[in-house]
C-alpha cells in the first residue's frame, strides 16, 4: 500500500501500489510538493523523475516518476495533523489509518528494516 497526501487540501489517498500512485498523481503537482507520498508503515517516500525527453523525440517519456524510499523526511506519522480525510483502499478514518500505521511499522520492525 502507498499513501499520498494532497498537501494543500488535506486528503489522504490510500493506493495498492506505486503504479496506482503514480497514475493518479499528475506529474507537475509531484514536482510542486502538492502531494506527498509515504509506505505502509508511514516511511516517506521521494518521487525520482525521469530525464526530460531530447528535442525531436516524443513527449511521452517526460513526465514519468517513480517513487524510492526516502534517505530524509517527515513520517506520516508525524504529519497527522495535515490529514483531514482518508480516502481509497484501506482505512476509512484517521484512527483506523493510525491503527494500521502501527501494525505496519512493527511488521518492519520485527524484520529488522
Amino acid at each position: 500500500m502507498i499513501f499520498a497526501l494532497a498537501t494543500k487540501e488535506g486528503r489522504l489517498l490510500a493506493f495498492a501500489s506505486a503504479a496506482d500512485a503514480t497514475s493518479r498523481c499528475r506529474e507537475a503537482d509531484v514536482r510542486q510538493a502538492l502531494w506527498l507520498f509515504f509506505s505502509d508503515d508511514g516511511s516517506p517516500l521521494e518521487a525520482r523523475f525521469a530525464p526530460p525527453a531530447r528535442r525531436g523525440k516524443s513527449k511521452a517519456a517526460s513526465g514519468a516518476y517513480a517513487l524510492q524510499r526516502a534517505l530524509s523526511g517527515l513520517w506520516l506519522q508525524e504529519r497527522l495533523a495535515q490529514v483531514k480525510r482518508v480516502e481509497g483502499c484501506g482505512p476509512a478514518s484517521v484512527p483506523d489509518l493510525v491503527e494500521l500505521l502501527k501494525i505496519n511499522r512493527g511488521k518492519r520492525a520485527a524484520a529488522g528494516l
